[in-house]
């Protein structure tokens, strides 16, 4: 099996943003040591527990001081984006690290990230926004003369690359042979337009994004919310890739769960409870997975039932986590392949705010990668190999 970062990064409130930032090259250069394979960093600038606006930065920075980790911004939220600047800034990042990138895209799901952009806080246009982006990024990419004009966008490359007389300062400009100041930049991805690996989140039953990631191409990836969720979601993808002639891959699979990892059992559960991954879910998470019922699912894989309302740290150690030594985690891995009905390639870990204290943190990424996942076998995925 192979292991990712997935970094939201849930950092506590009143962090400021160079802390973030020195804090993310802290794991992104533990990650690489131990053998993972992809760190993926989320894009929200108004959530205070989710503060990356712009996952480039980071993603460049973290590249230079590794040496075999894969990044993605996961996801550009792309209605929030002029998506002809957004190509351009996801092809010049693309050819930065080459095949040590690949692109995450959603349709976003804060109402307050598209208020602040001046669009209906009901996410109406979210999804038309997203796929309609979606087409002029492309058309950028492929570096061809188009004239586009949909409901949200407008946007055009010239034929000529010189619109005479557009520009009032000055007339019709016209090119001598040898001159080369019609010329403009080629920020087309590494690889070309359709070299890049495109990858999408799903978080609600029969995802529509995992329709999508099955019909164009795309890497799924799963907010684990229960074995229920997880199946409607593979067998959404999988129904899609089968509409278009593919076969269905287990191993093109990721699924970010929250994990700690210590030596024991009880070591595990009482450091969970009490560090970055506890706090993270009494201050912010819980309200948000009861609110949206994704706490449920996990409920009922359960063997102990109980109401929604009384769920608590505890039970979450015990339940809903992958918490525990390494062989109660590779134990509990297990029983969600059993229970979902498909071995999935990749858990990405959810980062936590453990800037104060980074070492059990850092510790648990350690043995998650050595002494878990090695030990999970699914077929097609690659070795995770830690540095000596």
């Amino acid at each position: 099996m192979e292991c990712g970062i997935f970094h939201t990064p849930y950092m506590r409130p009143g962090r400021k943003d160079k802390e973030t930032f020195e804090y993310s090259l802290l794991l992104a250069k533990a990650a690489d040591k131990f053998g993972y394979r992809d760190f993926m960093v989320g894009e929200h600038g108004m959530q205070a527990w989710e503060n990356i606006p712009n996952p480039e930065l980071l993603i460049v920075a973290a590249a230079q001081q590794t040496e075999r980790l894969r990044f993605a911004p996961m996801a550009h939220i792309v209605p929030l984006h002029n998506p002809s600047t957004l190509a351009v800034q996801v092809g010049y990042t693309s050819q930065l690290l080459e095949d040590r990138y690949f692109l995450g895209v959603g349709a976003g799901s804060w109402e307050n990230e598209a208020v602040l952009r001046g669009q209906p806080g009901d996410l109406s246009e979210a999804h038309p926004r997203l796929m309609e982006g979606l087409e002029v990024m492309d058309k950028v990419w492929r570096q061809e003369p188009f004239d586009f004009e949909g409901k949200y966008y407008k946007a055009a490359r010239l034929d000529g690359q010189i619109d005479p007389g557009s520009v009032a300062s000055h007339g019709e400009f016209k090119v001598k042979e040898g001159e080369e100041y019609h010329l403009t930049a080629d920020h087309s991805p590494h690889g070309g337009a359709d070299g890049l690996e495109i990858a999408v989140t799903g978080l609600s039953k029969n995802s529509p994004s995992h329709r999508l990631a099955g019909e164009r191409g795309w890497t799924p990836i799963s907010f684990y919310g229960g074995s229920a969720l997880l199946r409607s979601q593979w067998d959404t993808y999988s129904e899609a890739v089968r509409s278009v002639g593919g076969t269905p891959d287990g191993a093109r699979f990721k699924v970010a769960r929250d994990v700690y990892v210590a030596k024991t059992d009880d070591e595990a559960k009482e450091q969970a409870i009490n560090g970055p991954l506890g706090r993270a879910w009494e201050k912010y998470l819980m309200p948000v997975y009861q609110k949206y019922r994704i706490l449920q699912g996990f409920i009922d894989d359960a063997e102990k039932k109980v109401d929604i309302d009384d769920v608590d740290l505890e039970y979450l150690a015990d339940h809903v986590w992958l918490c525990g030594s390494p062989e109660t985690v590779s134990a509990k891995i297990e029983k969600t392949f059993e229970l979902s009905g498909f071995r999935y390639g990749q858990i990405a870990v959810n980062t936590h705010d453990a800037l104060d204290d980074p070492a059990p943190w850092v510790e648990s990424l350690r043995l998650f990668a050595t002494e878990v996942v090695p030990n999970v076998h699914v077929e097609g995925t690659y070795d995770t190999v830690a540095v000596s």
